[in-house]
């Protein structure tokens, strides 16, 4: 038998289309804009969904985050426009439009965007976050 081997940045593009289809600008669809109020936050977050193994957000990131830790979640984040650096211990990776980036519980890490426009990015919680694991830790 023969194996078929599908990219996983394909998958997260087919379980995204509907949103992808609609992300333009400040609306990705008329569920989803950023309220004057979030548009002057430096990180915004918006919940859309939680399932028993994982839970699905919108973010929006026009400054910095603090560097921290997630002690008991994974974290995927797919970069749907804008410019971030997401900084690590060791490295910082560049991410643009149409990146993946996986980041396993336990890593140091913080996201800076780099742009004169926001960052807005989808981002899954493995298992579904609850908004207590994130541990602010200025070095690793």
């Amino acid at each position: 038998m023969k194996r078929i081997i599908i990219p996983l940045n394909f998958c997260i593009i087919l379980l995204l289309s509907p949103l992808l289809s609609a992300a333009e600008g400040n609306k990705i669809d008329s569920n989803l804009q950023w309220s004057p109020q979030e548009t002057t936050r430096n990180i915004a977050i918006k919940n859309l969904s939680v399932t028993s193994n994982a839970s699905f957000h919108w973010i929006r990131l026009m400054g910095a985050e603090s560097p921290h830790v997630h002690d008991s979640h994974d974290l995927t984040v797919f970069i749907f426009s804008g410019t971030s650096a997401i900084h690590f211990s060791e490295k910082t990776i560049m991410m643009h439009p149409g990146d993946l980036i996986e980041i396993p519980r336990g890593t140091w890490h913080w996201a800076e965007n780099h742009g004169p426009s926001p960052t807005q990015a989808y981002a899954i919680f493995h298992p579904p976050f609850d908004g207590k694991d994130k541990r602010i830790q200025e070095n690793p």
